[in-house]
């Protein structure tokens, strides 16, 4: 029993961290994508990047969650609450600015939730053997 939370225990705070540096991964790949770049507004000090990575990882852990517990469709979920929290924002962009930004959270969604889809399918792979 004791060997098992310890092995559990490496395993969440494996994925934690591979999570964590997954998402620099795509803020790095995200960054490239267009030639607007992000320009903070009068007045306000922070960076909503780091809310991105934030809530990139929250989504992948829950992501990967549903997968374990076998509930692959609940991840469409995931997608839609994303996607209407976003659409007024986007919706309120240059045009110029917002096929830009509509492609990086597409291409951000993409990346995000295809990191534990592909864990989840090398762990089904692996365990197999």
């Amino acid at each position: 029993m004791k060997q098992e939370l310890i092995d559990m225990t490496f395993i969440v705070v494996g994925w934690l961290v591979l999570s964590y540096f997954y998402g620099i991964l795509i803020s790095f790949t995200l960054s490239k994508i267009g030639q607007k770049k992000w320009q903070p507004v009068a007045g306000k000090k922070t960076d909503p990047f780091i809310h991105g990575q934030l809530i990139g990882n929250i989504e992948r852990t829950f992501a990967m969650l549903l997968i374990s517990l076998g509930n692959v469709g609940a991840i469409s979920m995931i997608v839609a609450i994303k996607g209407f929290a976003r659409w007024g924002e986007l919706s309120k962009l240059d045009s110029d600015v917002q096929s830009v930004a509509i492609d990086k959270f597409i291409i951000g969604n993409l990346l995000s939730l295809g990191f534990p889809v592909l864990i989840a399918a090398i762990w089904f792979f692996v365990s197999q053997f």
